[in-house]
């Protein structure tokens, strides 16, 4: 029944494709240029051949070219395999396609599987490397009419069982026609029409013979391994619609397969020992029968070549009433792919053909011997780059001497262009004395080129803040350096002003403020951020100058063991400077370091020594002079009550101002 079936089949469509090409014999083909486009479009189907997705073309690709595609498949779905079940499956599929020749094809692809149903045990079965080869031939009887047959040989895996996995392996032959409307001269329309035929011979059930010896599989095991007691005559249809718009084209797809079982094996049921759910392929029929119905596009997008595919099976029968006979049909999966067309082929592209270049006199040629100078000064300008407006060439630099010479230009006026990283962009011309260009020689001509120079001021941008980064609007700040200006806050706490390149002092005295100071390097040409925090002047302050020392009413804070001055000691600090910097006639200051007994004495004079230092340090950042200042670490020798307790200790751990000299007096040492 089986065979007799597909023989009758394949001789339907060869029928119907030599009555098409009979009523045809007047038409003729593309040309050839358009009709190879058109078959590069040619894509893998989900087993390999070139096709449509389930169903396979009759012809392939251009000869000497091959085709790549990663297609996936995938379902989620309840209430499959049994009632109230949670089931799902994934499949990931690469194939290739080659036409080694015109009539030809190669192809192969490699499968992995995953399916998982809650209602079994076990849950999860995973076929690793489902592999597929084979051969298609096939010949343009016409233009657009294609027949064909293909041979193709299945190699299961999911066991781990070389031997079961051998005696499993599957075969088929199929008969194939395709009908490409693109290629009839008249009436042509963007359509493919696609029929195949196959006989399947299924050996998978030897797969999982060892399985079986436990007992039947079920339904989900039928369908995880793929496993089928009888053969299979696989028909199926399909068009595509090829539409091309700008440099994208979308294919619409559809396919039908039918596959119809032949129990070849002569393989026995028996429903009495069957799972809940399951019955035998003469009881249930037809309605066992998988048939698929897939409905998707392709998408080819640039680079050429490259196709996206994007569908879904609808199962039609084979879906809810099982046969023990039958793997189960899978009530729809979503499709995924990504395909790539290559073409190796060399393209020969035929040499332009020039015409003769006509005759006539070369124009006469010179150079410019080339000066440039200073305007303001008139000396000459090194490194200036110039270049000849219209001409390609790389531009000249100039020597230390300022002098350039060109590239050879047009014996007429010529415009220049001179450039300097330091100068205003200028430009000059030169002009030729009348050329007799019969005498072949070289015209020169001399030009002097000025620069003026450009500013290289930068920009100062000052922001001013207060305590917790407020801005502090309309505050006076003084820049002292290379130049000299006064500025004033905005509503923003800024100010701004272009300044000639050098070191700058920012200077703000308030009597609102303890007085800031701060240095900066403004750059040539560029813009210099500069942040000055205010304090307002304490109501109570924490510092008092009296004839021989500065008394700090609390104490610098330092890092326990360190030099490094703690951030709530700035503030006082802050304070110290101030005094400082409105009292010059404090002339000479010596900043004591102290510490208690504990620790070595080596080590505590080294300490106080660097606590000094960086006491002194941080007021010469902040505006004081350093000839001003003097750093001494006396170390636990000076101590101002005895080392007894803890209290007594943290106020021998201090930093000290001892006034030395006031302006034109020398003050007496003093503890």
């Amino acid at each position: 029944m089986g065979s007799s079936l597909t023989l009758s089949c394949i001789a339907g469509i060869v029928a119907l494709a030599c009555t098409a090409s009979v009523r045809a014999d007047d038409d003729r083909p593309a040309d050839a240029e358009t009709r190879d486009h058109q078959l590069l479009l040619s894509q893998n189907s989900f087993s390999g051949p070139t096709g449509g997705i389930r169903v396979v073309d009759a012809s392939s690709g251009p000869k000497g070219t091959f085709r790549l595609a990663l297609n996936t498949e995938f379902f989620l779905i309840g209430d499959f395999f049994v009632p109230d079940d949670a089931a799902h499956h994934f499949a990931g599929n690469l194939s290739l396609s080659v036409t080694p020749t015109e009539y030809l094809e190669v192809f192969a692809s490699a499968e992995v599987t995953s399916a998982w149903d809650d209602s079994t045990n076990p849950m999860l079965v995973q076929r690793v490397a489902d592999a597929l080869i084979g051969l298609k031939g096939f010949h343009w009887v016409k233009p657009w009419v294609a027949l064909g047959g293909d041979f193709s040989i299945g190699f299961p895996g999911g066991v781990g069982d070389m031997k079961a996995t051998f005696r499993a392996t599957s075969f088929g032959l199929r008969g194939n026609a395709t009908l490409d409307f693109r290629a009839r001269h008249r009436r042509s329309m963007p359509l493919i029409a696609r029929f195949n035929a196959q006989y399947w011979f299924d050996n998978s059930a030897k797969l999982t013979e060892s399985i079986e010896r436990v007992g039947p599989l079920t339904p989900f095991e039928r369908f995880a391994y793929g496993i089928n007691e009888a053969d299979a005559v696989r028909i199926g249809g399909g068009i595509e619609m090829p539409l091309e718009a700008r440099k994208v084209g979308l294919h619409p797809l559809l396919d039908w397969r039918w596959d119809i079982p032949v129990n070849r094996q002569g393989f026995g049921c028996a429903s009495a020992s069957l799972p809940v759910g399951d019955d035998c392929l003469g009881n249930v029929g037809v309605k066992a029968y998988p048939m698929t119905l897939t409905i998707g596009f392709r998408m080819y997008t640039p680079p050429k070549g490259l196709a996206f595919t994007f569908a879904a099976d609808i199962g039609v029968t084979g879906t809810r009433d099982f046969a023990r006979e039958l793997a189960p049909n899978a009530p729809y999966n979503v499709i995924l792919g990504i395909a790539y067309a290559v073409d190796p082929r060399a393209r020969h592209v035929p040499e332009p053909v020039s015409a003769p270049a006509p005759s006539y006199e070369p124009a006469p040629e010179g150079r410019i011997h080339g000066l440039v100078v200073d305007a303001p000064r008139g000396k000459p300008v090194a490194n200036a780059r110039v270049s000849v407006v219209g001409q390609e060439a790389s531009p000249q630099t100039t020597g230390d001497d300022g002098r350039f010479i060109t590239y050879s230009v047009p014996a007429s006026e010529v415009a220049l262009e001179v450039s300097h990283p330091e100068y205003e962009p200028g430009q000059c011309v030169a002009s030729f004395a009348e050329v007799d260009a019969s005498k072949k020689v070289e015209a020169i001509t001399e030009v002097t080129c000025t620069l003026t120079p450009s500013s290289l001021d930068g920009r100062l941008q000052i922001m001013i803040v207060g305590k917790k980064g407020r801005p502090v609007p309309a505050l006076a700040v003084t820049i002292r350096g290379p130049s000299d200006h006064k500025l004033v806050s905005d509503d923003t706490g800024q100010a701004g002003v272009e300044l000639p390149p050098g070191r700058y002092t920012a200077y703000i005295d308030d009597p609102a403020y303890l007085i800031a100071v701060s240095e900066v390097e403004v750059a040539p040409r560029e813009e210099t951020a500069l942040t000055l925090q205010v304090l307002a002047k304490p109501t109570r302050p924490r510092v008092v100058v009296r004839e021989k020392q500065i008394v700090l009413r609390s104490q610098v804070s330092f890092a326990t063991g360190s030099n490094e001055i703690l951030p709530n000691s700035e503030p006082l600090l802050l304070e110290v400077a101030d005094a400082l910097l409105r009292d010059p006639s404090l002339e000479l200051i010596e900043i004591q370091g102290h510490t208690d007994n504990r620790g070595g004495r080596e080590l505590n004079m080294k300490l106080s020594q660097s606590r000094a230092e960086a006491v002194g340090e941080w007021l010469i950042r902040h505006g004081v002079e350093p000839a001003r200042l003097v750093a001494k670490g006396y170390g636990p020798t000076r101590p101002i009550v005895p080392n007894i307790t803890a209290h007594n200790r943290a106020r021998n751990r201090r930093v000290q101002f001892r006034i030395v000299r006031r302006a034109g007096t020398s003050v007496a040492a003093t503890r």
